[in-house]
């Protein structure tokens, strides 16, 4: 790995910088930029012997600031002289403008965009490590290794493992690279939530999604091979980091159950699948196509951009609390503690302008509790000092849920870029209606834990209003069904009602978080899920196209036919996390149960920010990598952390592309 020295707030760096300064004000008068140095000009109009002489005084005068910047130089620890990247704590500075916790997806995100501004001092502090490679094969939910995952299960009377990844990059660096947006929809009830006047809906996303990514379009054979549509102009057209690509085969297949699907009255066909329509959607994936490596947070936002001499990571420390100061009433987060995997001490860094939560939907609740921040009944019996009580912290937890199916049909060789995305309109025409009926009726409260805030149950009747109308909406996907062709594969509820939690272990506060989904808890996700396996059966046993993959269901079977049978077998076999958790610190006003209000600022705290998918008040109905970027874009944005220039603005304020 390459090394660049760091020169931030660290008072050994004093020196060193007010030598720089001098320099540059020395040669102001004009030169040309090689790296971090003005060189003198090439003189004009002058004789050899002055020119000599005014190169012998710059020489004179650049070896004094050698001279003097070596004795400062040699005085720093050497890990601090070569790299970005610290692992001792001992060789970071006490101070930084912003301290993010968590170099995830998100985490990396941001400060690659804050450290865009030179005057501006980052440090991110990740629990992971560095892994070296990027090959899409490597490193995914199958076979990614045990270090690059926390170790949590949950609770609940299903206990499953809980994925949340654990390296530089977060859950990028293990994803499945599948590169979605959600429907317009999705991201308008955000809005919804948000109350009058908020700006996080589909209109104003549209610009970060597109800043976020650099799209390729698939090779001009495979386009006309497979009929794949695309809309640069209406879905892409920026030229972020991260890389949007297409595998360079298709699965024959496809073709087969691509034609099967408009056999359902209603499909629609969008052009372009990240253009926020329900539908049969093609996808691309996070891969770099000039390397077919995996595209991922630590080559866009780190490895890019790591000779930045203001941007820091330390890797291997874990942030334990966030540190507060409390005057006439109003509470400022002033610093962090954090302490080394390795088990050497714990350290305190000050933050001068902002501290920014990245740790994830798992993590950022879990550290806001440890410092005071959270419910108070929870925090007491935690024995935890109350610094700010904040009932939805934590709460709100919900995830993608699945179950297992299995056809004898051939098996694909590459994944998914080709999803069937329809409302539920579209898989249940006789009864969506009805249970979206059923869910207008449902008392939220009952479905809650006894002792639920009222903020809780009042922001759970407004999402639960909002998912009614999506069940009997056209433009609200329900099933996602990967076109690959695979014997064995997963059928998600993209919008699983149910609410759990991630709250600190009060026996043991420091240890992993009790994560509870409480799965099922809503009865109509149980409902919901029949009508995705009745969908799934028929699609197969339709005559037609499908009939040429000669496909036998085996899970859960032929014989699994009624709507008991079927909801008998669910309850058994639905597992309630496919690794998109979200909602934890929900972006909501506070008589909803908000966590952070519309700029992600923490509720009456200062100086305190989150931007990851724990804001997402609903989860929406795609994998949440691409989403997350995009939150990460916005919240630099909508908190004027950086200047955004060179862009035309929308009529609500948004830039546009």
């Amino acid at each position: 790995m390459n090394r660049h020295l760091i020169v931030s707030e660290h008072p050994r760096h004093v020196l060193a910088s007010a030598f720089a300064r001098s320099w540059s004000a020395n040669r102001s008068g004009g030169g040309h930029r090689r790296g971090c140095v003005r060189v003198p000009a090439p003189s004009q109009g002058k004789s050899d012997a002055t020119n000599k002489l005014g190169m012998m005084c710059s020489k004179r005068f650049l070896a004094a600031v050698v001279s003097a910047f070596a004795i400062v130089v040699s005085a720093l620890p050497k890990s601090a002289t070569q790299a970005q990247h610290f692992t001792r704590s001992e060789d970071i500075a006490s101070s930084y403008d912003y301290i993010i916790i968590g170099g995830g997806t998100s985490g990396l995100t941001v400060a690659d965009r804050l450290t865009e501004d030179e005057n501006s001092t980052v440090l991110v502090i990740e629990y992971g490590y560095f892994e070296v490679s990027m090959n899409p094969d490597d490193f995914n939910l199958r076979n990614s290794p045990g270090e690059m995952w926390y170790n949590i299960t949950s609770v609940g009377s299903k206990k499953i493992f809980v994925g949340a990844g654990c390296a530089v990059g977060g859950s990028s660096a293990i994803n499945s690279m599948i590169f979605m947006r959600g429907t317009s929809e999705d991201y308008d009830r955000w809005g919804e939530l948000g109350g009058y006047g908020s700006n996080w809906n589909w209109e104003n996303m549209l610009y970060y999604f597109k800043k976020s990514a650099t799209f390729t379009p698939p090779d001009a054979q495979l386009v006309k091979d497979h009929h794949i549509d695309y809309d640069i102009r209406t879905a892409w057209g920026g030229n972020g980091p991260v890389q949007a690509s297409w595998p360079s085969f298709m699965y024959p297949g496809v073709k087969i159950m691509y034609d099967a699907w408009k056999g359902f009255p209603g499909m629609t066909f969008p052009k372009d699948g990240s253009e926020g329509k329900a539908g049969m959607i093609w996808i691309p994936t996070s891969v770099d196509p000039k390397n077919e490596t995996r595209s991922y947070a630590r080559p866009a936002h780190f490895d890019r951009v790591k000779g930045r001499n203001n941007y820091g990571l330390i890797t291997g420390h874990k942030v334990v609390k966030i540190n507060f100061a409390t005057e006439d009433g109003s509470i400022t987060a002033e610093s962090v503690t954090a302490t080394s995997r390795s088990g050497n001490g714990t350290t305190k860094v000050t933050a001068n302008k902002e501290i920014i939560l990245a740790a994830g939907t798992i993590h950022t609740p879990q550290i806001l509790q440890l410092s005071g921040v959270g419910p108070r009944s929870l925090l007491e019996s935690a024995n935890i000092t109350v610094v700010h009580d904040l009932p939805g912290v934590g709460q709100n937890f919900h995830d993608h849920s699945y179950f297992p199916m299995e056809f004898n049909c051939p098996l694909s060789v590459v994944g998914p870029s080709l999803i069937a995305q329809p409302s539920l309109s579209v898989i249940s025409p006789d009864a969506y209606l009805s249970i979206a009926s059923d869910l207008e009726e449902l008392d939220p409260a009952s479905v809650l834990p006894q002792d639920a805030d009222e903020t809780i149950i009042a922001g759970y009747t407004a999402q639960l209003k909002l998912m009614a109308a999506a069940l009997k909406s056209n433009n609200t996907s329900w099933l996602q069904f990967s076109l690959r062709g695979e014997a064995k594969f997963n059928v998600p509820n993209i919008h699983a009602l149910s609410r759990g939690s991630v709250n600190i272990n009060i026996s043991s506060p420091n240890s992993e978080p009790v994560v509870d989904y409480r799965a099922l808890t809503n009865p109509i996700d149980i409902r919901v899920n029949v009508e995705l396996l009745k969908s799934i059966k028929s699609y197969f046993a339709r005559a037609g196209e499908i009939q040429k993959l000669s496909p036998v269901e085996i899970t859960p079977g032929v014989n699994v036919t009624s709507e008991k049978d079927m909801t008998t077998w669910l309850k058994k076999a639905l597992n309630p996390s496919i690794f998109h958790p979200v909602g934890t610190c929900a972006k909501m006003p506070l008589e909803y149960g908000g966590v952070v209000d519309e700029d992600l600022r923490v509720h009456g705290i200062q100086g305190l920010s989150v931007v990851d998918a724990s804001i997402m008040p609903l989860v929406v109905g795609a994998t949440t990598q691409a989403t997350v970027y995009a939150v990460a874009e916005k919240a630099l944005f909508t908190r004027s952390w950086v200047k955004n220039e060179d862009i035309f603005l929308s009529g609500s304020g948004e830039p546009t592309i």
